[in-house]
């Protein structure tokens, strides 16, 4: 077995300093949101970035504890792979718990109750389900990734070991599902409390599992580019299968919920939809994402899959950028139109900073992970 590790990779290190100085300007640029009278936009730029990089986070475990599942053996060192985002998931909890001080901010049923939805919708029995559904979520990942990095050590090849990483696995997916669906019911839909969907928590789960599926697709190309890794063509292939149906289950739940309202023609479910299509430029970022998000690489993922496996991987991680950043658009879709009544685009220094500041928390955290538990990634097939 080779003992390669992911730890000693210098780029990762002599990128530190500069990811310090993102986190850093990301915090003031926050604060000085918040304290200059933007209060409102800082905080609906925080939970785009905590939902997008929290789901990003959370979902690597989850796949991991998919394949082992489904006792899938064609690339050990993919499922190790995707063990290295939970790196975010400590720092993810304390924002989740920050995030609690813009609660009157963010959402108007804090401050005006609305008696129909008072048994959901309250202050306690939201912090109490979002912050204890998330630490159960976070430490079941955990358990899982730490029960897996020690899965090619000697006593761990037993039934009971391997019991126990089954049954982490199943609580890790189903925690997964109704974690994230609460998260998309809870933070996402209350920032309109009067517009509901039964779909959307659906919808939130799906729409984390698509850009996280590519994240670890590109993680897995970046470290056989690398060398971390030896993973054939036709397992790259098979990821690619499975962002690509992903991207086509994102877009069955989308449309599957816009039927239902469509054809239920209810103002109180059409007006959600008409705001974020038909008033400009809401409308233009829609069909954007769209456009960059799914047409694009289903169409190109469509072609790449009939043929043989490819060598180079160039077009495809471009690609598969374009499904985060289509994503990252879709989560400011759900949340501005909520907050601002003034049809603006938030993007400014302020939401910039945050955002290269989420980002460099999420690659700093990655990067501690690597080099606290050195997993070896290389592990033969």
């Amino acid at each position: 077995m080779s003992t390669m590790t992911a730890a000693p990779a210098s780029p990762a290190r002599t990128a530190h300093p500069f990811l310090v100085l993102l986190a850093v300007l990301g915090i003031v640029a926050f604060l000085y949101g918040v304290a200059q009278g933007n209060a409102t936009r800082a905080w609906g730029i925080y939970l785009v970035n905590l939902l997008f990089w929290s789901s990003f986070a959370i979902t690597g475990p989850a796949i991991a504890g998919m394949i082992q599942v489904t006792e899938g053996r064609w690339s050990p060192s993919i499922k190790r792979v995707a063990l290295t985002t939970a790196g975010f998931l400590p720092i993810s909890f304390v924002l989740f718990l920050v995030l609690f001080l813009g609660r009157a901010t963010l959402y108007p049923w804090v401050t005006e109750p609305i008696p129909i939805k008072a048994v959901w919708l309250n202050v306690p029995f939201m912090a109490l389900r979002i912050g204890l559904g998330s630490l159960l979520l976070y430490w079941v990942a955990m358990r899982l990734v730490k029960a897996i990095l020690v899965e090619d050590q000697p006593g761990q090849d037993t039934q009971a070991a391997i019991d126990y990483r089954y049954r982490l696995s199943a609580v890790l997916l189903v925690l997964y599902v109704v974690v994230l669906s609460l998260w998309g019911f809870d933070l996402l839909m209350s920032l309109d409390p009067r517009w509901y969907s039964g779909l959307f928590g659906g919808y939130y789960v799906v729409t984390s599992m698509y850009p996280g599926f590519g994240l670890v697709t590109y993680l897995a190309i970046r470290s056989n580019e690398r060398g971390l890794i030896r993973v054939s063509p036709s397992a790259i292939q098979d990821v690619a299968k499975l962002t690509f149906a992903l991207a086509v289950f994102w877009m069955y739940f989308f449309f599957s919920q816009y039927l239902v309202i469509w054809y239920g023609n209810m103002p109180v479910e059409t007006r959600y939809l008409s705001r974020r299509f038909f008033n400009q430029p809401w409308g233009a970022i829609a069909w954007v994402i769209f456009i960059v998000g799914w047409l694009i690489p289903f169409s190109y993922l469509l072609k790449r899959l009939t043929g043989r496996p490819p060598e180079r991987h160039q077009v495809f991680k471009v690609i598969l950028f374009f499904g985060w950043i289509a994503i990252f658009f879709e989560r400011m879709l759900l949340v501005f139109p909520a907050l601002l009544r003034d049809n603006t685009v938030p993007i400014g220094p302020v939401e910039v900073l945050v955002t290269l500041g989420f980002f460099a928390l999420f690659a700093l955290s990655r990067n501690w992970f690597l080099v606290r538990y050195r997993p070896v990634l290389n592990l033969p097939k």
